[in-house]
């Protein structure tokens, strides 16, 4: 029975990870997300329900449009890919209990933020704060001590509090500190408060999840560097990273503080 609820949280996944590339696509231009119906941005055709299908519509046409035959871009199927993977991921760590729900909408937004910030270079206001005020929400029960979801173990109210603080705090201080030092801007005001946002998730560990992000960051930008030197002084949105370090903390932060500290001799 584990295995089925696994099934079907992946096949949900996927489902919502198709509607977060028509969110990603539409919101950055102020366009409506139900109507209208998915279309190709090429010929403008409407999309066939059997053309429709996340990730395997896209394999069955070779990656192009039913009608005009244009390619579609690749980050379509990946974001339904990824959103199916860690949902089944987020049933199979926090099992059916109160951690699930706040782990998939923390998820699920990180993801479509992301896919905005990789194609805009923006984190819009218009989702990341009413997400941020629907996560207060969301925790007040936790806050209250009606229910603890402690979705990283040993987090308290006080925690998230920290980590708000201490994840917008801090980036708010390179911000500040990049252009004196670097004479560039190194970190925009969304990426500011989108590590707000995760701080209410991962508390302290916020920090743990943006030091992961800029290791990130700077593997795949040494990477484009050396492959293209033209490219060294183009802006890499830090988003997409700071979600993957954030989503490595919120499954695995435990453990790699636990790593470090054994190894580190201080445990």
């Amino acid at each position: 029975m584990e295995h089925l609820y696994g099934f079907v949280f992946f096949i949900f996944g996927l489902v919502i990870g198709s509607f977060l590339n028509v969110c990603a696509y539409r919101i950055p231009k102020s366009e409506s997300i139900a109507y209208p119906p998915s279309h190709c941005p090429s010929c403008g055709s409407d999309v066939r329900p059997i053309d429709n299908i996340p990730v395997l519509s896209y394999i069955l046409l070779g990656g192009r449009c039913g009608s005009c035959r244009e390619r579609i871009s690749p980050k379509y199927p990946i974001i339904e890919l990824l959103t199916g993977l860690l949902w089944v991921s987020s049933y199979y760590r926090f099992g059916l209990g109160m951690e699930l729900p706040y782990a998939l909408f923390f998820i699920t937004t990180l993801i479509l933020l992301s896919a905005i910030d990789f194609d805009t270079k923006t984190i819009p206001n218009k989702i990341l704060l009413p997400a941020t005020a629907f996560s207060v929400l969301l925790l007040l029960p936790y806050f209250t001590g009606l229910t603890t979801p402690p979705i990283v173990a040993g987090m308290d109210a006080t925690d998230a509090a920290i980590g708000f603080l201490a994840g917008g705090g801090f980036l708010y201080a390179v911000a500040m500190l990049a252009p004196l030092i670097f004479k560039k801007e190194a970190m925009g005001g969304g990426d500011i408060k989108l590590a707000a946002f995760i701080g209410l998730y991962l508390g302290g560990y916020v920090m743990l999840a943006l030091f992961i992000g800029f290791f990130l960051g700077a593997v795949v930008g040494v990477v484009l560097i050396s492959r293209n030197r033209e490219r060294s002084q183009e802006m890499i949105p830090f988003g997409p990273f700071l979600a993957g370090g954030s989503v490595i903390t919120l499954f695995f932060g435990p453990r790699i503080w636990h790593a470090y500290l054994s190894f580190s001799g201080l445990l």
